[in-house]
């Protein structure tokens, strides 16, 4: 690393203005060598990397902010949109509810889901459990017995598996 944090990089490592296949803004000049090149060098690399909003962030994990939907939510909400119009289910909605676990610990349903008889349940769309969104689960299942919860995953690319948690 040279001064103040900024990395370092071998005279052989800049070509022409370029940085492997990354072009230097205000390329170094034929002639320049790095050293006397230096920090400004080190200022111009560091310019070129762009930070990544928030939301940037989310969804290169895999979430996204409240109330925006990830591919495979909205290809489950499409099936749910379905069910409804067939009458299977009365109505969905996307996390519309937020259910207390412990002191400030909060769980947020992917959906809920309303049965023509008037039962609740709560469908969580994965791709893959976390360890933590399996545990709250698992303890919202405790927890809310007035609900049947759902865990729901791709099978294929048109269709869906279930894992039910009851507890009763």
């Amino acid at each position: 690393m040279g001064k103040g944090g900024a990395p370092r990089f071998p005279e052989s490592a800049i070509v022409g203005g370029r940085f492997g296949t990354a072009r230097i803004r205000g390329h170094v000049e034929p002639g320049v060598t790095a050293s006397q090149e230096g920090a400004s060098t080190s200022r111009e690399l560091s310019s070129l990397v762009r930070e990544k909003s928030a939301l940037e962030r989310m969804q290169q994990l895999g979430r996204l902010g409240k109330g925006r939907m990830n591919k495979t939510e909205a290809a489950y909400a499409d099936q749910l949109e379905a069910r409804k119009h067939a009458g299977d289910i009365v109505d969905f909605s996307f996390e519309s509810v937020k259910l207390r676990l412990a002191d400030g610990t909060w769980y947020t349903p992917d959906f809920e889901v309303t049965l023509p008889g008037g039962e609740l349940e709560v469908h969580e769309v994965k791709g893959r459990w976390t360890d933590d969104a399996r545990v709250k689960f698992k303890v919202a299942a405790e927890r809310y017995r007035n609900r049947r919860f759902i865990a729901v995953f791709r099978d294929g690319h048109h269709g869906w598996r279930f894992e039910i948690r009851e507890v009763r």
